[in-house]
């Protein structure tokens, strides 16, 4: 294009790079009256079109521009965000692989593969994809917020700290090395498959194992065969009610190890789970690891907790009608804050998961103080006995280690002025998946 038309084209560019949109778009429709076949302008317009929130003439000029000139990484890459933000992912995951084909260090087309890759499901793939992008340019800011977020929604954080906690993996193992010997195993849960290879270690006869979660169940078939156990146990990537016996399982387990508890002991449906393993996949006399549960707990009080739960006078000024906004119960590693005690300890809840039904359950308990403050709530922790040798538990305490089962803060509607002696009245209650303690009224 020669003349007239090459200065209007450049005074449309000029445009667009000074952010006057209106005037670009304008001169850059004017240019397409004479020269209907300029992918650049195609390409521009559709870019104007989906800045204006017009995805459907964006998607037909970026299509043009495409079809003209098919050879621009960038022009398919921006064809795939107005496909995707029309919701037709399948071909904006196309667009944005042709656009990486086409320029194998395209930053933003990767990144994008990823997100298209994650909304398809493939957590993995999305990963490995915000991984390549952050090789090529570790400062690229959305990938790596695409990258934590897509970790932390496939994995949460807290199995790491699970998998480092050596008093709860000590107490596993032993309890495996007494039970596994020459038997059949089920683990419910593989997460990382620490527990299957832990069971296979100690002798089993056969171990199954199932994770409901496909990135973790195909990172832990990764991480089984990196330690030569593939041919030892078989990684199923259901969830357990989705097992059967004689297709998944050759025979019922005879032992069943799980550590599908959260810190709230139930939260993670154990008590479902295990009702159903009862009943389709174990024999009558099956071992269950652990074979008892307990959601224990003391009042607590302390400046600091109490900051973490209602809101302060700050500056002069009462914020206090802001707690409405405040949660019942919060989860806190409270080894790491400075906290009271108030009271002994005591039992909220006790599960024997021997058993072969779990109804749900409310209790009133009378807590005595032992100690004067400003009592906030009751803090819980869990309690697992694996076996008749072996107990793990994560009461809090200075010296703990990592832990990935936090504890449970169980907030009063006010904080209660205690004297050693006193009586504080709760109710608590669960569901069978979820726990609550409030004061009694």
């Amino acid at each position: 294009m020669d003349g007239p038309d090459t200065d209007l084209l450049s005074q449309a560019v000029a445009a667009f790079n000074t952010g006057d949109a209106a005037r670009a778009q304008t001169l850059f429709r004017e240019v397409l009256l004479h020269d209907p076949a300029n992918a650049v302008v195609h390409h521009q317009l559709g870019v104007l079109a989906i800045a204006q929130h017009d995805l459907r003439a964006g998607e037909r000029h970026l299509s043009q521009a495409v079809a003209l000139a098919p050879w621009e990484p960038e022009f398919h890459n921006n064809l795939g965000v107005a496909l995707n933000a029309l919701g037709d992912t399948a071909a904006a995951r196309q667009s944005f692989e042709t656009a990486v084909l086409l320029n194998d260090g395209f930053v933003a087309a990767i990144n994008n593969l990823g997100a298209a890759m994650e909304a398809a499901g493939d957590s993995l793939g999305a990963i490995a994809a915000y991984r390549r992008a952050l090789q090529i340019d570790p400062g690229y800011v959305e990938a790596r917020d695409n990258l934590d977020l897509a970790c932390a929604k496939a994995a949460p954080p807290w199995h790491f700290p699970m998998m480092a906690d050596r008093p709860r993996n000590a107490a596993y193992d032993a309890a495996l090395r007494r039970a596994a010997p020459g038997r059949r195993v089920l683990d419910i849960g593989a997460g990382s498959g620490l527990l299957a290879m832990m069971a296979v270690r100690a002798g089993a006869l056969s171990v199954d194992t199932c994770e409901a979660v496909a990135p973790i169940a195909e990172t832990a078939r990764r991480v089984i065969a990196a330690n030569g156990l593939e041919d030892r146990i078989a990684l199923h990537a259901k969830h357990s009610e989705q097992l059967q016996v004689g297709v998944d399982l050759k025979e019922r387990a005879e032992v069943l190890v799980t550590e599908t508890f959260a810190s709230g002991v139930v939260s993670e449906a154990v008590l479902p789970t295990l009702e159903h393993a009862r009943r389709h996949l174990l024999t009558p006399d099956a071992q269950v690891i652990p074979c008892a549960a307990w959601a224990l707990g003391y009042l607590v009080g302390g400046e600091a907790i109490e900051d973490h739960l209602f809101a302060p006078r700050s500056a002069g000024f009462d914020l206090s009608q802001f707690d409405v906004f405040a949660p019942s119960k919060v989860g806190l590693h409270l080894d790491r804050i400075r906290h009271d005690s108030l009271s002994d300890d005591f039992e909220i809840f006790a599960f024997d998961l021997t058993q072969t039904l779990f109804p749900g359950e409310r209790r009133a308990l009378t807590v005595k103080a032992t100690r004067a403050g400003r009592c906030v709530g009751v803090a819980q922790w869990l309690r697992l006995k694996m076996d008749a040798h072996t107990t793990y538990e994560n009461r809090p305490h200075e010296d703990a280690g990592s832990n990935g089962w936090m504890h449970v803060l169980y907030r009063f509607h006010e904080p209660l002025q205690l004297s050693p002696g006193d009586d504080v009245r709760l109710v608590a209650g669960h569901s069978r998946t979820t726990m609550t303690v409030a004061l009694a009224v």
